[in-house]
């Protein structure tokens, strides 16, 4: 049996209403020098991917509206902190629930 992977409009439909740690972190990278590759680099996506995804970030709704807006230095630096304790919780998280040897599954 094949199973055939969603397309990419599938796929943006899927996920319009999703606002994950990766793409929260992808919008605030591309914001310090709007290269999708290079931000999708420093969000934590794999160089393998990292084109593909930054480009298919890129169109992503909630990504289109956040860029759409301006937003000064100040803005950018807070969600930069509030992105690292989002991303402490996260590991804290991970420690309560034994996950945190998962990690290369």
């Amino acid at each position: 049996m094949r199973i055939r992977q969603m397309g990419f409009s599938s796929r943006l439909k899927a996920h319009k209403h999703i606002l994950t740690l990766e793409t929260l972190q992808f919008i605030v990278e591309y914001l310090e020098d709007e290269n999708a590759r290079q931000a999708a680099l420093r969000a934590g996506i794999p160089e393998t991917y990292a084109a593909r995804q930054g480009q298919w970030l890129k169109k992503h709704p909630m990504v289109k509206a956040s860029l759409e807006r301006d937003l000064d230095e100040s803005d950018r630096k807070r969600l930069k902190k509030l992105i690292g304790e989002i991303q402490l919780r996260m590991e804290e998280c991970k420690q309560i629930l034994g996950l945190e040897e998962h990690r290369n599954d």
